[in-house]
This record gives structure tokens, C-alpha cells and sequence, in this order.
């Protein structure tokens, strides 16, 4: 690793080696020549080469070699100013108090070293702060003189911005005239403007449909959306609004805090950010920022962090700033979502209905807080819709646990480089079976049912938690059972007992491991008919429709005498879900499964049966973390005692279980005017029933 490097997932340590001056700088230069280029790319050209944790490094890496040798400063330095140009196609607005950036921390530890160092600035330990999710949109200023709005811009490079009136006029959330009735002579307040993921992903599937270049994230296509010069262009694209600071202002009595001026805003009808609140100690403050991390997949817009700041205005005065940052306040980063890597090769996994799906193998690199080394492609179509090639540099996107994805090639690292495009197999790489095409679902697919790859991948889901929850399997035990032919077809499980010997006689497997895997098989008998449906890989059958199945049939029997009209009468069953449904259980080899596994004992009918209780006929929603129950378990529960769990809020739904971190959910149901209990009022209301 480099002198200057820092690992990615300790930014927090500085590097033990202490470079000389003349070679500080050297990467002195060499980092302000790359960061300079990087900021040209993402705010001028709307267009960056790199994520934002790749970034960040270069940034702290700068400054703190600018702290360790102060003679290298410079004026021009990126530490020294905000970063970003106005577009000549604008008119420029100079702001009349700077834009200021913020400092990053990247977790609790860094949070304690800033708080400490405002504790022996400010004398005292008495500080309240004010926390707000880090919108991941485009700063702007407004403008209000005599209560209309006069003049909307960009930060751009914090003391000259953009002048985007018009189409900020096109924002719907934005105020043209402060709803108060004696409005100040001149005001500015600050937000972000951005685009939501159910917009954002409304305007990508026209563009597909079009056969447009899909949009790569929200904040870049709000900030695009912005800096159009047709302003109807910017009114198609729905943006919203964040407000989030009180500017200057003249004719307003000045607040004292920032809580106080961000009810002032409120009150004057612009939008601020309900999961805005205030705490009185650091160690709140950073609960807080672990926990809307964890929620942030939740919310339906993209934040990338939590901003921090003192509440108490005079506190923010005497602090001050430091280079073009304030010392009052700070930015908690969550981890990268986005990144840029190498794609070194296009291979092909083979899924449990024999569906041929590519993935991305990857130059390994640390984003969305883990390091990823493969990213699905999802399908071929996909490949060909985003010309995504081998040896490409590529966006790669990771969200909490969500399975990493390639956003599209980085194509001004192409020029020059002669890739070839990505073409299907025509045999399977596992068996060697012509590999068939079925262009209604622009799938691949190999049609051969015993190929080893679909039937690992079958006895992985059938023993997976969701289905039969046959602990002690998973891919490897699957797959090598599969290999050696201890299983063939799903029933084979059931005959594992009876191979006692030979299976001990296999490296890693011992006496305690097999009584517990039999034991398991067994348990396994008695699960639900739902959880049998859901194991036993019909396509498009998912966890919902197995429980519809399961509930209206009763039994597999029935299922296996319904016509096409029967299931396809059941509510949210379609008839491409009705068609292979039906389809399966006139399949012989699958009919043929269904008798071994009765025949080797397994449950073929539903566990309870819905009866009359509390909850006939309503519709209920449960939010964020219970600690009584798991997600199953509430859903079992309600549809016990009759009534149904829904994923979303809307005008019909009866109530709102609200467990820890809601996200926006909680935000639909109080505009919805849903009522909302918590866990305890929950047991309260309806304990007789939930023994």
C-alpha cells in the first residue's frame, strides 16, 4: 500500500509512515490534479468517474497531508474551496454568504474525536444538536424579496452558483410566494433538490420503453433535470424539495437556535425532512445515525448520510469555520452505494428452473460497506440494453444487504479499447444441454431437468429458511449431496436416514452432524402446506402466491384437480402465474414428485385455517422492528384471526404497527391520517388473543 493510502474501511487511521516534503509534494499535486478532474466530471459534465467513497479518500488523504506540511497550501487547493464551476450556460449569481461543504466522519469513533474537539473549543459540554438525513440531491439557494420568490441557484463553487429560476419555478414543492402574512423584506433559505425512487424509476422504464440510455442514479439525473434550458423539461421530471437552513434575512427577528429557524421555514410552508430531530447528547446523535443507516432502503428517496449540526446559533458563530468548512457542523457518511471497478469477465450461473443467469466477476472493491468481487447482470437483455462488455470500468451499486448490481459502463474509459460484446451460450456450461430460448420472458435456459447445477440450486431453496426450513443444508452440503447422487430428486432427502454410513464415510461429516440433519428432514414433515408449495420450485411461485394457493385449496390435492379458471379466480394471481401453475401440476415428473414426498410422509395441507377475530376484514400494516415478533410471525398472526397483512400504506388500511425505525411508511400513514399504535398498545388492545 501506498504512503499516503489509507484502507478503505478504517479511514479514521492515518498512515504510520512519515513522507519527506519533497515527496508530499509530489502527491500533493498529483491528488489536486485528480480531485480537480473528478469535480469537472460530476459537476459541471453531470458525469463522475469514480463513487463517492473513492472520492472521499482523496479528499481526506490531501488534507491531511496539507496539515502535516502547511507550507504546501495553496489558495487554489481543493481543501480550500467547495468544489464545482457554474455552467456557462447559465447566468451567474453570487451568493451572498458562501455555501459552505461540510467535514465527513465515517462511524462513532470519529463522531466522539469532532465532539471533543468542540467541547474544548466552546468550554463546555452542554450542547444540543439537530439531526437530519444528507438528501443525496442538488444544494441550491432561494431567494425570496417581499415574500416572492426572486431568484433560485445552484451552490456551485459556494460563492458563485448557477441562476436556475425558471426551472426551479417548475418545482411544485417549491413556494413562489411565503405562506405568512407579514413576510420578511429579503430572505434566502437553503436546500436539496431531488427526484424520488418511485419517479426515478417511472422515468427509466419510459426511456426502456423508448429505447432511451437508462439513468444511472437519482442525484445525478436531479441535478440534470435542473440544468435544463427548456424549464418544461425540468416540470416533466416531478423533482421535490428538501429545506433545510435559514440563510440570511432582513426584516425577521433572528432566532436563536436553528430548531427554532427551521420552524419559522415550516410554518412558511416549505417542505423539510419529517425525520429531522434534536438531541441533547453526541451519543444520541450517533444511535440516531446507526439507526436510519440501517433504515435507509426504506425511504423513498436516496440519502447518503446524516448531517449534524449545534442547534444553538450563537454556539455556530463562535465556532466558526476552518478552511471552507464549518466547524458547527459535520456530515456522518453512511457507506458508498456506488463505485467504480474493473469487469474482468462475464459468467453464467445456472438457476433452479434452469434459467441461464450472467453475472459480472470484478475487480474487488469496497462499496455499500462491504468489498464486493461479483454483481448480478441480470439478464442478457440487460447486457445488450446497457452495451456492457468485458474489460469495461464499471458503476457498481450495493444497498445494505441488497445483492450488488453493474448500473452501466463507464464509457469514457473505453475509448481506445477494442471490447467484444457479450453473446449467450448455446450449450449449458454445467451439462452441455442446447441451451433454449424463450423470448416472452427473454430468458435462456436449460432444459434439462437433472443437470447438476438446478438440482444443487433446488435442494438449497427446498431446505432454505423460507421453505421448508430444513436446517444444516444450504449451497455446499446441496451441491456436493447432488454431486455424489445421494440426491437426485427432491424425495431423495427423505432416504438420507437410510444412507447412515455412507455419508459418514465423507470428509466433514460426523456422527452430531448427521442426528441433527435427520432430525431436521423429520421436523421438516410438518411444516405447512404453503412453506411445501413455496420448496417445491414452480415458477413464479413466491412466498405470497403459495400462501394464496395454500389458503383458497386447502390441500395439494386440490390443487392438483383445479382448472386453469380456478386458480386463476384467486386474487392477485395473473394468468402468466395461473399458466405455470396449473402447467406444473399437470407435469408427470412433477405429479410423480408430489406422490414420493407423501409417500415418504411430508404434510400436503394447510396449518390452520383462517377463523373470526379482531381483525375480519381489516387491513394492517406492520412497521419496522418488532421485538415480540418476526415478520412471519405477525403475518401469520393476523391472517389467523382474519384479517390481512399488507407491505403498504394507503387510505384503506385500518392501522399501522409501528415497532423501531418505521422509515417512510410512518411518514405515508400520519399524511393518510392512519392510525398509528406501537408494539405495547398493540398487546394491550388484543392480548386475549394473542396466546
Amino acid at each position: 500500500m501506498s504512503t499516503f493510502k489509507r484502507t478503505s474501511d478504517s479511514l479514521a487511521e492515518a498512515s504510520e509512515v512519515q513522507p519527506d516534503l519533497e515527496t508530499a509534494r509530489k502527491r500533493v499535486g498529483i491528488l489536486r490534479d485528480t480531485i480537480r478532474h473528478h469535480d469537472h466530471r460530476y459537476y459541471v459534465m453531470n458525469d463522475p468517474e469514480i463513487g463517492d467513497s473513492q472520492y472521499d479518500l482523496l479528499r481526506v488523504e490531501l488534507g491531511e497531508l496539507e496539515t502535516t506540511f502547511p507550507q504546501l497550501i495553496t489558495d487554489d487547493s481543493p481543501t480550500q474551496r467547495v468544489a464545482g464551476e457554474p455552467s456557462v450556460e447559465f447566468d451567474s449569481v453570487e451568493h451572498r454568504e458562501p455555501m459552505l461543504s461540510l467535514s465527513n466522519v465515517f462511524g462513532r469513533a470519529e463522531l466522539m474525536k469532532w465532539h471533543a474537539r468542540l467541547v474544548k473549543l466552546l468550554e463546555s459540554n452542554d450542547i444540543s444538536f439537530i439531526c437530519e438525513p444528507k438528501i443525496d440531491g442538488l444544494a441550491i439557494s432561494l431567494v425570496y424579496e417581499n415574500g416572492l420568490l426572486s431568484v433560485g441557484a445552484t451552490r456551485g463553487d459556494g460563492y458563485r452558483g448557477e441562476n436556475i429560476t425558471a426551472n426551479l419555478r417548475m418545482v411544485r414543492s417549491i413556494p413562489l410566494r411565503i405562506a405568512v402574512d407579514e413576510p420578511p423584506d429579503a430572505i434566502e433559505v437553503r436546500g436539496e433538490v431531488y427526484m424520488s425512487k418511485l419517479v426515478f424509476n417511472q422515468l427509466n422504464t419510459s426511456r426502456k420503453a423508448a429505447g432511451e440510455q437508462l439513468y444511472m442514479n437519482t442525484r445525478n439525473t436531479a441535478a440534470g433535470s435542473l440544468r435544463q434550458l427548456d424549464p418544461n423539461v425540468t416540470a416533466s421530471r416531478h423533482l421535490d424539495l428538501f429545506v433545510y437552513q435559514l440563510g440570511w434575512a432582513e426584516g425577521l427577528t433572528p432566532p436563536s437556535t436553528h430548531s427554532e429557524a427551521m420552524t419559522w421555514i415550516a410554518n412558511a410552508a416549505f417542505p423539510t425532512n419529517p425525520l429531522t430531530a434534536r438531541f441533547e447528547n453526541i451519543q444520541e446523535v450517533a444511535t440516531f445515525c446507526e439507526q436510519l443507516e440501517h433504515h435507509r432502503k426504506e425511504l423513498d428517496y436516496e440519502i447518503d448520510g446524516v448531517v449534524i449540526k449545534i442547534d444553538n446559533l450563537q454556539m455556530q458563530r463562535r465556532l466558526g469555520t476552518v478552511g471552507r468548512e464549518p466547524r458547527w457542523a459535520t456530515a456522518w457518511k453512511f457507506p458508498a452505494e456506488q463505485a467504480i471497478t474493473r469487469l474482468k469477465e462475464i459468467e453464467i450461473s445456472i438457476g433452479r428452473t434452469g434459467v441461464l443467469t450472467p453475472f459480472a466477476v470484478l475487480e474487488p472493491i469496497f462499496v455499500g460497506g462491504a468489498t464486493v468481487g461479483m454483481a448480478t447482470l441480470h439478464n442478457m437483455a440487460h447486457i445488450q440494453e446497457l452495451d456492457i462488455r468485458s474489460g469495461d470500468d464499471v458503476i457498481i451499486q450495493r444497498a445494505g444487504d441488497v445483492i450488488p448490481q453493474v448500473v452501466g459502463p463507464v464509457l469514457s474509459k473505453r475509448k481506445g479499447r477494442r471490447l467484444s460484446r457479450f453473446a449467450m451460450p448455446k450449450h449449458c456450461p454445467v451439462c452441455g444441454a442446447g441451451v433454449q430460448h424463450d423470448p416472452e420472458q427473454a430468458a435462456y435456459y436449460c432444459p434439462n431437468r437433472e443437470c447438476i447445477a438446478q438440482m444443487s440450486r433446488i435442494v438449497e431453496h427446498y431446505t432454505g429458511r423460507e421453505a421448508l426450513d430444513i436446517e444444516g443444508f444450504g449451497e455446499t452440503l446441496s451441491r456436493r449431496l447432488v454431486e455424489l447422487g445421494f440426491v437426485n430428486t427432491l424425495s431423495d432427502l427423505y432416504s438420507l436416514p437410510k444412507q447412515r454410513e455412507q455419508l459418514l464415510a465423507l470428509e466433514g461429516i460426523g456422527e452430531k452432524t448427521l442426528d441433527r440433519l435427520f432430525t431436521n428432514l423429520e421436523a421438516s414433515k410438518q411444516q405447512p402446506l404453503q412453506r411445501l408449495l413455496l420448496g417445491l420450485s414452480i415458477p413464479h411461485v413466491g412466498i405470497e402466491t403459495a400462501r394464496a394457493l395454500s389458503q383458497n385449496f386447502g390441500t395439494i390435492e386440490n390443487i392438483r384437480n383445479a382448472s386453469f379458471e380456478e386458480i386463476e379466480a384467486i386474487d392477485g394471481i395473473g394468468p402468466v402465474v395461473s399458466k405455470a401453475i396449473y402447467a406444473y401440476f399437470q407435469d408427470q415428473a412433477a405429479s410423480a414428485l408430489i406422490d414420493r414426498l407423501i409417500a415418504a410422509g411430508v404434510r400436503v395441507d394447510e396449518e390452520f385455517t383462517t377463523k373470526r377475530g379482531p381483525f375480519e376484514s381489516l387491513s394492517i400494516v406492520a412497521t419496522g422492528s418488532l421485538s415480540r415478533w418476526s415478520r412471519n410471525e405477525i403475518e401469520v398472526l393476523v391472517t389467523r384471526l382474519g384479517g390481512h397483512l399488507s407491505g403498504n400504506v394507503s387510505k384503506t388500511t385500518s392501522f399501522v404497527i409501528a415497532g423501531q425505525g418505521g422509515g417512510n411508511k410512518l411518514e405515508k400513514a400520519k399524511m393518510l391520517d392512519v392510525e398509528i399504535i406501537d408494539e405495547e398498545e398493540f398487546v394491550s388492545r388484543y392480548s386475549e388473543w394473542l396466546d
